[in-house]
């Protein structure tokens, strides 16, 4: 058989061995050959960690002198002085503008053919407009919507709270005005301005009610307060939303929204005024990332605030002038009187322990429900409550306060 390593190995006679060569002997100068390259290969190591060590030693003390001698970020918290404490601001710092008890707005009853996306911008876009607040350390920016003429602006308070003075752009061709404050309802987050204008364009205000869940709707604003014009478009995600904080219900939209499109429209698929948009929710709630969370204030609702502030300057809050909770009594769910806290409803002959039931024939089976008929009569009209008391149902007659004037 052929060995193709064959002259890799010595030739070996058969039947003949031959004698092993003896193991090379090591010399004593290659054992110390060998630890002297030891020895100097850690000295290298050695050498190389405290070259690294001071070398981030010194960067840490350059970083720490230039943080030092670096000055801070523009509009960074406004200091504090001890001898002369800085003046709370107000929005009577704000250049204001006098009441126009001549205008009320109204919604627009006009129910026409639903309008593709691109339609609804190109009307809508002109009475949409960029809303800047400058402030003593910065400034704040959202959307507004002219919804008079003449140069009425509709939009939130949270946008002008702090400011000094108030800019308005048109998106549409970006002309600039100077603002001046009409009025707010600072709970409600409702502000009107002013600017000088003649004939310029509106958007309609629609009946919030007629909306449904599944409803297709957008919003136009200017989110980041730099992406001026920006539409989206969602679908009304829930209607009524409670807000505790005020008392208002909030239209719930998939539209997405952020920073910036707080004062502008929520719009039907008709291109009318549905809603204010005013906030979302965001963030992280039990390792869930919350998103599509868009609320908006519903025009139905706001309007007479709105009207109110364009009248007087100044909102108000109609109230019956009780204490009371939600209660059912011999299956009937209503608003029970705890206390009476003004005169009207006690002169009128309400009691407590009265069961409202219905509020100018409106069923009023939540706080919601009964502080919504409230706020849709006012405070210079009358209500007629419905009670259930011992078994009978009642009627009675008074006049409404405002409690802001309280």
């Amino acid at each position: 058989m052929d060995n193709y390593l064959s002259d890799r190995w010595p030739a070996v006679s058969e039947g003949r061995s031959l004698p092993m060569p003896p193991a090379p002997r090591k010399s004593r100068r290659d054992t110390l050959q060998v630890v002297f390259l030891i020895v100097g290969i850690l000295l290298l190591i050695a050498a190389l960690l405290l070259i690294v060590f001071f070398t981030f030693r010194i960067v840490y003390i350059v970083r720490q002198v230039s943080a030092v001698s670096r000055p801070g970020p523009e509009n960074t918290a406004r200091p504090t002085y001890s001898a002369q404490p800085e003046t709370q601001w107000t929005p009577e710092d704000l250049p204001w503008s006098s009441p126009a008890p001549e205008i009320q707005l109204a919604l627009d009853g006009r129910i026409g053919a639903a309008l593709p996306a691109n339609t609804i911008y190109k009307r809508v876009l002109p009475g949409v407009v960029s809303v800047s607040a400058t402030q003593k350390y910065g400034y704040s920016t959202g959307t507004g919507i002219l919804v008079e003429s003449s140069g009425y602006v509709l939009t939130n308070y949270h946008i002008i709270n702090g400011g000094l003075s108030l800019e308005v752009m048109l998106l549409d061709g970006e002309v600039t005005y100077d603002a001046r404050l009409v009025g707010y309802d600072r709970e409600f987050d409702l502000a009107v301005l002013k600017i000088d204008g003649h004939g310029l364009p509106t958007i309609p205000l629609g009946d919030s009610d007629s909306l449904s869940v599944g409803d297709r709707v957008y919003a136009i604003g200017n989110p980041m307060g730099n992406l001026l014009g920006s539409m989206t478009e969602g679908i009304v995600s829930a209607l009524g939303r409670d807000n505790s904080t005020n008392g208002l219900t909030l239209i719930q939209t998939s539209a997405p929204v952020n920073s910036g499109n707080s004062g502008g429209p929520l719009l039907n698929d008709r291109g009318q005024v549905v809603g204010i948009v005013s906030a979302k929710i965001t963030g992280i709630e039990n390792n869930t990332v919350i998103e599509g969370l868009g609320l908006a204030i519903p025009t139905t609702d706001l309007l007479p605030f709105v009207n109110r502030i364009l009248a007087t300057g100044a909102s108000w809050r109609p109230s019956i002038g009780i204490s009371c909770i939600v209660a059912t009594v011999d299956g009937r769910t209503g608003i029970r009187i705890e206390e009476l806290t003004a005169d009207a409803p006690r002169d009128a002959g309400l009691r407590p322990g009265d069961l409202i039931v219905a509020a100018n024939g409106t069923e009023t089976p939540t706080l919601a429900a009964l502080r919504r008929v409230l706020y849709t009569a006012g405070v210079d009209s009358t209500i007629t409550c419905t009670v259930l008391r011992d078994g009978q149902q009642l009627e009675f007659t008074f006049a409404l306060i405002d409690t802001l004037e309280q």
